[in-house]
């Protein structure tokens, strides 16, 4: 064999020739001789060629395997084990069965904690790692980790917050105080002396603030009638886009059309939109985002508007001074309701409304009456099952047993998790997990829903786009009432949909109630045709009167900061 040329693979490198690079590397070593850091750079090289094959991805993944494991816990090791944690990480980003390697991931990274355990760029890898794992423990101390070593800052402040709203770990306090200390790192922005609003004035201008003005995402539903409804009050409406110019699509030029004024700030500073806002002469600021990604609310630590809003992205606390009220209904928050540290104001029935599809609905038959075998089904993202919502449902499934459980996630993580978890019980043959739908194919999987007799929600974290539509679809849903806003939105949805009976209060009677209706499908039955005539009815979808409802509170609280 000759010798590698490093200066040679240096510039090659340089140049982002990295076919050249593997071609060269594989022309001149063996997999014996090749050093951990040509391993390293071989895996590298594979993984950043345009138009990879899963092919190239499995080799890249061994050579940061082979590379960790030959250097001994070494610098590259430490290099190798997160270029594998991350390639893994953009499989999953990219719908593809190769997340699955994770697993590998976290071998090496269990070996590697004693040598690393207090190195920040170990830790942070370990939060994708456990995130794609659906290990919110271990996701949760990782974090804990990277706090003692006196690394707090917005991003892993936010996925640590975020991460604790999968489990029951926390009460609403718990988050109240970690938020305390999480929003004193938040600086402010220069802005404009803030004058009360004119109540009087012919035209209130409202601002609507998110990242998420995109194709089929679960906001735009329960937002696109009540824009419309607003062109007829005295709000004038402003889209405010953190979206990125490449970003865009059909649905953002929709909303761009829809509202009353479109502003494009995803290219722009946070300063710069800031500037914008108050420019604008916005007198209402509603945070659709919260602390999820790509989210900009440091923002809302700046009063920047009269009066700023939460409201439907973030259902808790984001703990930042300048939010004035969070927008919940009578349901969803009770007790400690001061202990969100920022203001709540109850809607009288439901704290958002579904616009409903543009799809013809047709009466969903019980599919049990053709199966002769019950199945159950739960489309939440993934990310909110955690290992008492498996144990809940795995007990289910053994006592019904003619049963099945079909499972689907907008998140692609890795399901081999999942699978092992019911292959443990004996239950592999009882789950069939459908591989996500494609944007442009948003019929197909509404349909999916008349494949199931009874949805099965997630806890503490609830779903909520996905129950309004199992509800459009006549599919009732058991849930389990929480403890805070988060947790309790499957119930407000239930109650507000007039079955009530379809809610739990512990584990044990979230069983009992799908062991309930699993065995008496007659009773099931007429739920489910009360559902087909009645649903549109509701709260759940009335968007005119949630409408009028949303103007009142806007009202009101207007009226309460200027008062303040």
């Amino acid at each position: 064999m000759s010798e590698v040329n490093l200066s040679k693979l240096k510039k090659l490198f340089q140049e982002k020739k990295y076919s050249e690079i593997v071609m060269d590397i594989e022309l001149k070593t063996t997999e014996n001789d090749r050093s951990p850091a040509l391993h390293n750079l071989l895996g590298v090289c594979r993984a950043s060629q345009k138009g990879k094959s899963d092919r190239d991805v499995k080799h890249a993944l061994n050579d940061f395997e082979a590379a960790f494991n030959k250097d001994n816990l070494g610098e590259i090791s430490l290099e190798s084990l997160c270029n594998h944690i991350r390639l893994c990480a953009e499989m999953g980003r990219k719908d593809s069965d190769l997340v699955n390697n994770l697993l590998v991931s976290e071998k090496m990274f269990l070996k590697a904690e004693k040598k690393f355990s207090e190195n920040e760029r170990y830790l942070a890898h370990g939060i994708d790692l456990y995130k794609y794992l659906l290990k919110h423990k271990e996701r949760i101390s990782v974090i804990e980790k990277i706090l003692k070593l006196g690394k707090l800052n917005k991003v892993f402040g936010s996925v640590y917050i975020t991460s604790q709203m999968y489990l029951d770990n926390w009460n609403q306090k718990n988050f109240k105080e970690f938020q305390k200390k999480f929003s004193q790192i938040f600086g402010v922005f220069d802005a404009k002396k803030i004058s009360k609003i004119d109540t009087n004035k012919k035209k209130v201008k409202i601002g609507f603030f998110s990242p998420d003005y995109r194709q089929y995402h679960s906001i735009t539903y329960f937002i696109k009638d009540l824009i419309k409804d607003l062109k007829q009050t005295k709000f004038e409406t402003h889209g405010l886009s953190l979206l990125k110019s490449n970003e865009h699509d059909e649905t953002t030029k929709y909303f761009s059309e829809l509202f009353d004024h479109w502003i494009d700030l995803g290219d722009k500073s946070d300063q710069e939109i800031v500037n914008v806002i108050q420019n604008q002469d916005i007198d209402i600021l509603i945070d659709l985002t919260g602390l999820w990604s790509s989210n900009r609310a440091n923002i809302f630590n700046t009063r920047v508007c009269p009066l700023q809003i939460s409201w439907l992205g973030f259902n808790n606390s984001s703990g930042l001074k300048e939010i004035d009220f969070i927008l919940a209904d009578t349901k969803s928050i009770r007790d400690e309701e001061n202990d969100y540290g920022t203001k709540i104001y109850k809607l009288p029935k439901i704290w958002n409304s579904h616009s409903g599809f543009k799809y013809k609905r047709v009466f969903n038959e019980l599919p049990f009456k053709k199966n002769n075998f019950f199945t159950f089904g739960s489309f939440n993202n993934f990310m909110k099952i955690n290992n008492e919502v498996l144990n809940t449902w795995i007990s289910i499934l053994k006592k019904i047993k003619n049963s099945k459980l079909i499972l689907k996630s907008s998140l692609y993580i890795c399901e081999d998790v999942i699978k092992k978890k019911f292959e443990a019980e004996g239950l592999i043959g009882s789950i069939e997990i459908l591989k996500k739908t494609t944007r442009n194919d948003f019929l197909s999987h509404l349909n999916l829903y008349d494949k199931i007799d009874l949805c099965l929600d997630t806890f503490p974290f609830n779903g909520v786009t996905t129950t309004f539509e199992a509800l459009w679809k006549n599919v009732p849903v058991i849930t389990k009432s929480g403890y805070n806003f988060n947790s309790r939105c499957g119930e407000s949805i239930l109650k507000n949909a007039q079955i009530e009976n379809f809610v739990a209060t512990s584990n044990d009677e979230y069983i009992k109630k799908a062991i309930f209706f699993a065995n008496n499908t007659s009773e099931l039955e007429n739920t489910r045709k009360k559902l087909f005539e009645k649903i549109l009815h509701t709260p759940l979808f009335n968007t005119v009167e949630f409408s009028n409802d949303f103007c009142g509170a806007l009202d009101k609280m207007f009226r309460s900061v200027n008062e303040n």
